[in-house]
């Protein structure tokens, strides 16, 4: 029987013993594996030292292009050596398999794979195939056991030096250095990510002005987080391998040697990411809450108190605080330069503000006119926001000389028509100086001004030299109209402004005691003179139902004042202040007695009086001046050298003019001491001139009580008040509607002050206590 040979795929129908089938399949496997592992190689080599390399965590640290330069060479050189060896790789057959089993169990004549020979004569007899696979069957079913030798690989033909076996001691070592950690270092390894080490430490500073702390963004709290307008992001990323990214727009990162940091203005809602090598290191949503405008507005209309000074009240508020108030007032229907007065703040930042200031406009030029009157308030972000304009006529004050009312209102044309009035007033003031030694004789120097006024209106050209002109024009009004109380009832004023301020500003208490002290001996001298001028002109008698108040009340709101400040109640404090000065700006006086002087004392004391205010204001802006908030326009320590020198020489004037009267030797001590002060200030010694101005002022007040003599103040006698009347008159008292606390709440305010700062010097006590008793220092 002949039979035709074909390649078997595998064996014919009838004859598939299952035991040789799962042979052939493992067969082939075997085989397969022979002839892939040699071809895996080097590659497989260089992928295990890449694993090893990973497990020592060689990779992370060294610079990210470094890092994926190394990783692309190990892709790239496995890549080349798979494509190289593996070009001409085949599987093998079902041929290959049963030709291995039949080498492996040394069997002649092909028994397997003749399985698949098919008969070359006879085909499609029936009964010759049924044969032929009887034959076939018996075969393989004669043979007993067959086995599969275990794979054999030429590696070591390929591997001669046996490299193999050192890349696998590599990650042998390896895994046991990497210990539990053995996973994430091999995440680490197949990414060049420097966001992988990389930490994150994000918050937010919300705006001085508004008092909030900073917020820290944590990664484990909210994911929305609302802060102020105008809030400063600040990032910080730390172990970064390259420059972060992060999303927002105008912020980049800057750095180096893994240190970077951005900053960045928020004034709009974002989704902040913050990103490294591909990595979210930070994720966020950021709202912003907006800066609302202050709101500001009069609490009651306009007012003249009875000294004819300004009362303007008013209410402001805003969401984090009022840094500052102005009160702008405008010639209705002209077109003059506006009046800008800067209105009393109990406190930097006060949130509501209800304040009662006092201006003595009855010097400015639009004293007497219909003026448009508008508050203005700011908050600490520059918002500004104004009130109703309100119409209202300025108090003046009332002159009873014709020429000094004629003045007066040239003035008035000068400073809210400027150079369009200059016709008009040249041609009065020509006629008022007609005939000089008919109208004038006696009166040189107030010709000699009208004329200088007449020729400088008439040749004027510039802001400046029209204000010259209106300050000569008061100046030889107020000549023609002696006075003096309005001047020191304007330095009570900005006396209480100061000592105002200072409480808002958290001055030292040792400081505002001695401006308290300076303001009560400044009121006394005010009363005086107020007693005085009713004996001399006579007053009408007042209301019978008035309150009355005698010496010992306004010293008990001193104390009060002063107690109040000492025990950290400032706000209260300044309440009080205002409201003594409100009654000081109302007080009326009764004909009382005093004494007079001659005529030459009474004029020394005048100008006594006047330069003892300049030299007062003068130590107050070298003060301003030592602390770094001095006004420009005063020149630095040589404008105040100057202005002092000008102090002296007037009074050396005064010396020269009253030679004899009492207390010339406290005077001539408080000149020399003035001309140290004037030395120390052009040296830039404020600190030294300051204590001189301090001593001359005290020399000068010697000098005057000398001058002064026996006067007797006011309310002197035994049984009557300062203004003369029986003390059994006294109404309720000052009191109103102001609650005064008693000398128990004021103690234990006191106490409770002296313990928190006690504590607060123990640097032993937990920081964040040490930090909530700063904070409540601050309020005092």
């Amino acid at each position: 029987m002949m039979t035709r040979y074909s390649q078997p795929t595998e064996f014919p129908a009838g004859s598939k013993p299952r035991r040789f089938e799962r042979l052939i399949l493992a067969a082939r496997a075997t085989l397969a594996w022979e002839r892939l592992w040699p071809k895996l190689w080097p590659a497989s080599g260089i992928f295990g030292l890449g694993v090893a390399t990973a497990l020592f965590g060689v990779l992370p640290p060294l610079p990210w292009p470094l890092h994926a330069l190394i990783l692309a060479g190990f892709v790239t050189v496995i890549g080349l050596a798979l494509y190289f060896n593996l070009t001409k790789f085949s599987w093998p057959s079902w041929q290959d398999a049963a030709r291995r089993l039949e080498r492996d169990n040394a069997l002649v004549h092909r028994p397997i794979s003749e399985a698949q020979d098919s008969l070359a004569v006879g085909a499609g007899d029936v009964f010759a195939e049924e044969l032929w696979r009887a034959h076939l069957l018996a075969r393989l079913q004669s043979f007993g056991r067959i086995r599969l030798s275990w794979p054999r690989s030429d590696l070591g033909r390929r591997d001669p030096r046996a490299l193999r076996f050192v890349v696998l001691l590599l990650i042998v070592f390896g895994v046991f250095v990497a210990g539990s950690d053995w996973s994430r270092r091999l995440t680490a390894a197949l990414g060049p990510a420097a966001g992988t080490n990389a930490t994150l430490d994000a918050w937010i500073d919300p705006p001085v002005y508004t008092g909030e702390a900073p917020i820290y963004l944590s990664k484990s709290g909210s994911r929305t987080i609302s802060v102020p307008q105008g809030s400063i992001l600040n990032l910080r990323v730390h172990g970064a391998d390259h420059l972060p990214s992060v999303t927002v727009s105008g912020a980049r990162f800057d750095g180096t040697d893994g240190e970077y940091s951005s900053q960045a203005v928020l004034t709009a809602p974002i989704h902040l990411r913050v990103r490294a090598s591909g990595r979210t290191i930070g994720n966020w949503k950021v709202t912003i809450i907006a800066d609302q405008k202050p709101t500001i507005a009069f609490a009651s209309p306009p007012a003249v108190t009875n000294r004819q000074a300004l009362q303007l009240s008013y209410r402001a508020s805003d969401d984090y605080g009022v840094v500052a108030a102005r009160a702008v007032i405008r010639p209705h229907g002209r077109k003059g330069a506006p009046i800008v007065i800067d209105l009393q703040l109990p406190a930097r930042s006060a949130k509501t503000v209800s304040e009662t200031i006092y201006r003595d406009l009855t010097e400015h030029p639009y004293a007497g006119l219909d003026v448009d009157i508008t508050l203005l308030a700011v908050d600490a972000a520059g918002q500004t926001a104004t009130s109703n304009t309100v119409r209202f006529k300025l108090p003046e004050r009332i002159f009873t000389d014709p020429l000094a009312r004629a003045l007066i209102e040239q003035r008035q044309l000068l400073a809210s028509m400027g150079a369009a009035a200059r016709g008009h007033v040249v041609t009065t003031l020509g006629a008022l100086s007609i005939a000089p030694d008919k109208f004038y004789a006696g009166q040189d120097g107030t010709y000699l001004a009208l004329r200088a006024a007449y020729w400088g209106t008439k040749y004027a050209d510039r802001r400046e030299d029209f204000e010259r002109i209106e300050d000569l024009l008061w100046q030889t009004a107020v000549g023609l109209e002696q006075s003096g109380l309005l001047k020191m009832a304007e330095q009570l004023r900005q006396m209480q402004q100061q000592i105002a301020q200072m409480m808002a500003q958290g001055a030292p208490q040792s400081e505002i005691d001695a401006m308290l002290q300076r303001y009560n001996d400044l009121m006394q001298r005010y009363l005086q003179a107020m007693a005085q001028n009713a004996q001399q002109n006579g007053v009408a008698p007042p209301d019978a139902n008035a309150k009355v108040l005698g010496e010992q009340d306004l010293a008990a709101l001193l104390k009060a004042i002063q107690q109040l400040s000492q025990s950290g109640d400032r706000l209260k404090a300044m309440q009080l202040l205002a409201f003594l000065q409100g009654l000081v700006e109302n007080m009326q006086v009764a004909n009382g007695s005093g004494s007079g002087g001659s005529p030459s004392d009474n004029q020394a004391l005048r100008n006594l009086g006047e330069l003892m205010g300049k030299q007062r204001m003068l130590m107050d802006k070298t003060f301003r001046q030592s602390q770094g908030t001095g006004d420009p326009k005063d020149g630095g320590p040589k404008g105040l050298a100057r202005q002092q020198g000008q102090l002296h020489d007037q009074l050396g004037t005064i010396l020269k003019d009253g030679a004899k009267v009492p207390g010339a030797r406290d005077l001539e001590e408080a000149g020399r001491i003035m001309g140290d002060a004037q030395q120390a200030l052009a040296l830039g010694d404020l600190g030294r001139a300051g204590t001189l101005q301090k001593d001359a002022l005290d020399a000068l007040r010697k000098g005057a009580n000398a001058i002064a003599g026996t006067r007797q103040g006011m309310g002197s006698q035994s049984g009557q008040d300062p203004f003369g009347r029986a003390v059994g008159n006294r109404g309720a008292g000052p009191g109103g509607n102001l609650k005064i606390p008693d000398a128990s709440v004021l103690q234990r305010a006191r106490d409770i002050l002296k313990e928190l700062r006690k504590r607060a010097g123990q640097l032993g006590r937990p920081k964040e206590e040490l930090d909530y008793i700063d904070r409540l220092l601050q309020q005092f």
